[in-house]
């Protein structure tokens, strides 16, 4: 009580500046309306086998590309031109970049269905904001900047569909082409094999060993080509039916007379060498014909016909707006009233740092202060016997310093009051984003 009676008014001029500069911005602050708009995030009724992996990732990556298109510099000065936004800030000679980075910090965009903490999750829904001084302004820009995104999002998908499909069919004629040389190559190996298998069965001694089915090869080939339309070249059906064919041709040329059978009237060593190279050729044929070309070509052919197919798929879901696509659920709306900035949150604020600072203040007085207010005191400091105490005694000079000084203290309030208001109405007006940053009026 005695350090409050010594410095209670110190702490009373403390605490009345805080709270009449915290008053003082609370009611400069200009009023802030919010426009708000909810865009829907519609995906497409269609069975999940028909949707590509990832689609929800490429979804929240689509969002934020046009997140970024919505926020350049180009679409944000034609927004600002439409409606003649920060028309005072241009008066003043604003630059064009600060105006704009101003904008964007006036755009908020809160997706919704992702967990705000961990940030994962399914966008299903977005708000987007934007705050104003104006109410009609503030709903106005907000649809028009969700009827920005709708349409970017639309024209993104179209582009991105066609384009897939264009690349895709020139990459599929491609592959086509590389496929009908292979299978050309492979069509003139098989004919010259197969004119080598009739030329070393018809060696084959009339009593000699059993010759192979000629027919079943045939069909055994025409099975192959069947499978190979169908299947891939690892397939079962596939092994076993080149397995039959290789097992056949081996058979056919073992069958040809070679130099250590025993000749008959029409097999000589001219015969034997003859039926020699046709087993080289024969082997050169086949070793052709089982190269990995053929094999490569149609593989890729295929792949690039089932990418297309689905290329196509999504170009016609696209244009019939079957794909994910945006729409406005809830337009923004005049809001009636301000959403920013709180005033009493801005006032709880100063009073909470008013008696903060004039506990600071009165601590900071009697720590400086090094004389003694009480006996008691004096005797903590010497050891020197006290032998008596003298009041204070009023005189006509003291009382006269006394009045002095309150009109003093009386002139200095009435000079800062002035001097608060004008601060406090300069930082309400020029760092008005700082003040509702710490306070929080404007989330």
């Amino acid at each position: 009580m005695a350090v409050w009676r010594r410095r209670k008014w110190l702490a009373l001029s403390t605490f009345a500046a805080i709270v009449l500069a915290a008053a003082s911005v609370a009611a400069f602050l200009p009023d802030l309306y919010r426009g708000t708009a909810t865009v829907l995030v519609e995906r497409p009724d269609v069975t999940d086998s028909l949707l590509r992996p990832g689609g929800a990732d490429e979804l929240e990556t689509r969002l934020q590309t046009i997140r970024e298109k919505l926020m350049s510099r180009a679409r944000l000065g034609g927004v600002i031109q439409r409606f003649n936004l920060y028309s005072g800030q241009r008066t003043k000679g604003a630059s064009t970049e600060a105006i704009i980075e101003q904008m964007r910090r006036d755009i908020l965009l809160e997706a919704k269905g992702v967990d705000p903490i961990s940030g994962h999750g399914t966008t299903v829904a977005f708000a987007l904001s934007y705050w104003s001084d104006d109410p009609r302004t503030a709903a106005e820009v907000a649809n028009t900047l969700a009827t920005s995104y709708v349409e970017d999002n639309l024209k993104s998908r179209e582009h991105q569909a066609t384009s897939s499909a264009k690349f895709l069919k020139v990459q599929l004629d491609e592959a086509k082409a590389r496929l009908d040389q292979s299978s050309a190559e492979q069509a003139r190996l098989a004919g010259r094999r197969d004119g080598l298998i009739k030329q070393l069965t018809s060696m084959v001694p009339a009593s000699g060993p059993k010759a192979p089915d000629v027919t079943r090869l045939a069909k055994l080939r025409q099975d192959l080509t069947e499978l190979r339309s169908r299947y891939h070249d690892n397939h079962p059906e596939i092994v076993q039916t080149r397995s039959e064919i290789q097992a056949i041709e081996s058979q056919l040329a073992g069958a040809a007379p070679d130099a250590g059978a025993t000749p008959d009237a029409g097999a000589g060593p001219a015969n034997s060498e003859a039926a020699r190279q046709l087993r080289e050729s024969l082997a050169q044929a086949n070793a052709g014909l089982m190269s990995s070309d053929y094999a490569t070509a149609k593989d890729r052919y295929l792949s690039l016909m089932k990418w297309y197919e689905e290329a196509r798929l999504n170009e016609s879901m696209e244009q019939g707006q079957q794909g994910v696509q945006f729409a406005i659920l809830d337009p923004a709306v005049v809001p009636d009233e301000p959403a920013s900035p709180s005033r009493f949150r801005i006032l709880l604020v100063g009073l909470v740092i008013a008696v903060g600072l004039a506990l600071g203040t009165i601590a900071l007085a009697e720590r400086l202060d090094t004389s003694f207010h009480a006996v008691d005191d004096l005797r903590e400091f010497t050891r020197v016997p006290v032998l008596a105490s003298i009041p204070r005694i009023a005189t006509t000079t003291g009382k006269r310093q006394r009045r002095n000084r309150l009109l003093l203290g009386a002139s200095l309030a009435a000079l800062g009051l002035p001097l608060v208001v004008g601060v406090s109405y300069f930082v309400a007006r020029w760092g008005g984003s700082l003040v509702l940053m710490i306070v929080g009026g404007r989330a």
